[in-house]
């Protein structure tokens, strides 16, 4: 897969002669809340290593069930809902995961991580000290925090350029537990003027789609709030092209209404969770057409359930895993207990999002 690590700033899509567009087509992959609790950190650990150290964990098997997915698209994206770098790393209530991660996660092929959520503040100063140090060294794209109010407004929204398109993620998160943003430092949250300042730039920066990804709604809810109704009309008002959320650690429904998605809650992508559903996450697959007259269609959403296998279930560390393709495979898990509560959320899942 072509990795996205430089931004080319084209201007806008080349045509081809007699000035129509050359056709094309882009795909993307959303991923839901990668998270980083106590038992994912025990589990990763490197028996007998130093705890201080990031290379003493191993996440390799974070991504592997994925990875022919990943390597099909053109641009990967996932909410990464922890500051890195912070020793002692800590699971709840405050997070801090080792910088091993987020490399995982790039060398699976990762391009964008999504920060702005309610908990990347959990260690105050220090760890947005660190997580933006360490994620400006690497061969990723981020967004949702910014070092201070200038870098906001020429990085927000981050535009990413691929094969001819000219993608603007905008990132922001309800709220912060409680906490505050240490200055300088800017957070994308869910404030209007903000956010329909970042879509004023998108267009004045020439912008073929643009893209909200809020971190919003209640936890643990598969149906979305009438605040997330609210929020959906007014940025489609405003001026978004999809919409793509986080944070309730469950899925929530996927729209596609007018050649526009909706996907409400991704749920999470890795945990500790065992809550309902909790386990149970979507890889959003997008495909971006562009037609030659240079407009670009929304071709219907590809919804993948996903399983993640908390360690000692499914293999010895977590891992995460098509539903599908292990739904006639009991004898794969080492606790039979977990395959039948993957079946068993899965065909509730199924039946109460009929579409999808």
């Amino acid at each position: 897969m072509k990795r996205l690590f430089a931004l080319l700033m084209l201007l806008s899509a080349v045509p081809v002669m007699g000035g129509a567009f050359e056709p094309d087509t882009l795909r993307l992959n959303f991923l839901g809340d990668v998270m980083a609790h106590y038992r994912q950190l025990r589990h990763a650990r490197i028996p007998g290593a130093d705890t201080t150290k990031a290379s003493s964990y191993d996440f390799s098997t974070y991504f592997k069930g994925i990875q022919n997915r990943l390597d099909s698209a053109d641009i990967n994206v996932a909410n990464m809902e922890f500051p890195v770098g912070v020793i002692p790393y800590s699971g709840f209530p405050l997070f801090s995961a080792p910088k091993s991660e987020p490399e995982e996660a790039i060398r699976c092929g990762i391009d964008v991580f999504l920060a702005a959520n309610n908990h990347i503040c959990d260690k105050g100063r220090r760890g947005l000290d660190s997580t933006v140090a360490i994620y400006s060294s690497m061969p990723v794209h981020y967004t949702g925090i910014w070092r201070d109010t200038t870098e906001e407004r020429l990085n927000n929204p981050l535009i990413v350029t691929e094969k001819g398109f000219r993608i603007a993620f905008i990132n922001f998160t309800y709220g912060l537990n409680g906490f505050s943003v240490p200055p300088p430092y800017v957070v994308g949250q869910m404030d209007s003027l903000q956010i329909k300042s970042a879509i004023q730039r998108a267009r004045d920066r020439q912008a073929d789609f643009i893209i909200a990804l809020p971190h919003w709604g209640l936890e643990y809810h598969l149906d979305y709030s009438p605040e997330q109704k609210k929020w959906r009309n007014n940025l489609y008002r405003w001026g978004v092209d999809m919409i793509v959320g986080t944070h309730p650690h469950v899925p929530q429904a996927v729209e596609y209404v007018d050649g526009r998605i909706t996907a409400y809650s991704l749920g999470n992508y890795i945990s500790n969770m065992s809550i309902a559903y909790g386990q149970v996450g979507i890889l959003l697959g997008v495909t971006l057409v562009r037609r030659t007259d240079g407009s670009i269609e929304t071709l219907p959403p590809e919804v993948t359930y996903l399983w993640t296998g908390k360690g000692g279930y499914l293999e010895q560390n977590y891992t995460v895993v098509p539903i599908e393709e292990y739904l006639d495979r009991p004898e794969a898990f080492l606790q039979r207990s977990q395959y039948d509560k993957m079946v068993r959320e899965y065909t509730a899942i199924k039946r109460k999002f009929l579409q999808y």
